[in-house]
């Protein structure tokens, strides 16, 4: 048997802004879990046996049409857990969900997660919350696909990675922002050689450092923020990275 792990040390969100009491009824029952890139965590009408609270890993949640046309709808990291069809009472998951930033986490038994949330009024409220802070991020991806420029999108996006990770790097494909952005693989290249030029990121084959915050945001503009003040309000936890200079300073570039 595991050793249940210390709530003072978790990077989870949830996990470290739960009470006592509710942590301590699903404590025993977490158990450490390595998490590859493209591990799936759920699938289309697929029995969910488990759910998984992330710790450095990232996963997340596609909408695929019977075409096989996919986009990324949902962005799921230390702020939260997979899957919230647990709590709203289904028994199988809806819609597609798998590891893109390889990293850690915890696995629970569905099982023992619903009977702990059935026998927790605080804990269920909790995770609605979080549910509703979720919707909040679905929603202005949604917008910002409609409203904003492929290089707004990738800043948008890469801060939300970097808010989910403690470094300055994160492994990430073309193949993946591809579909993280739905755009063509091109666009990509052409969006990160843009956010490059400008000194907010460098890029090596397979990984973006973060070198600008600032900028990023600035590059992001009104597509990055809302979802992370809801996340603030609903929660009590703060997910935005401090608004500075990540790693150097832009003089030491």
């Amino acid at each position: 048997m595991s050793i249940p792990p210390d709530q003072s040390r978790v990077r989870n969100l949830l996990l470290r802004t739960m009470s006592p009491g509710d942590f301590a009824l699903l404590a025993p029952h977490l158990t450490t879990v390595d998490l590859p890139a493209k591990k799936p965590l759920s699938e289309p009408n697929v029995d969910i046996a488990t759910n998984w609270f992330f710790e450095t890993a990232i996963a997340s949640v596609v909408a695929m049409s019977p075409d096989g046309h996919q986009s990324e709808s949902g962005f799921i990291g230390r702020c939260g857990f997979v899957d919230i069809a647990t709590l709203l009472g289904s028994t199988a998951a809806t819609i597609q969900c798998y590891i893109q930033v390889a990293g850690t986490g915890f696995s629970i038994p569905t099982l023992v997660l619903q009977q702990a949330i059935a026998a927790s009024p605080t804990l269920n409220q909790l995770l609605l919350r979080y549910v509703q802070a979720f919707i909040v991020q679905v929603a202005h991806t949604a917008l910002s696909n409609a409203a904003h420029s492929v290089e707004e999108r990738l800043a948008r996006w890469l801060l939300m990675c970097f808010d989910r990770i403690d470094g300055d790097e994160v492994a990430l494909t073309h193949e993946f922002l591809s579909l993280m952005l739905n755009v063509r693989r091109s666009g990509v290249t052409e969006a990160l050689a843009s956010l490059s030029g400008a000194g907010l990121i460098a890029t090596r084959r397979g990984f973006v450092t973060l070198r600008d915050l600032g900028g990023l945001r600035d590059l992001a503009s009104d597509s990055y923020g809302a979802p992370e003040e809801a996340y603030e309000k609903l929660i009590g936890a703060t997910l935005s990275r401090p608004a500075k200079v990540a790693g150097r300073s832009a003089a030491d570039l």
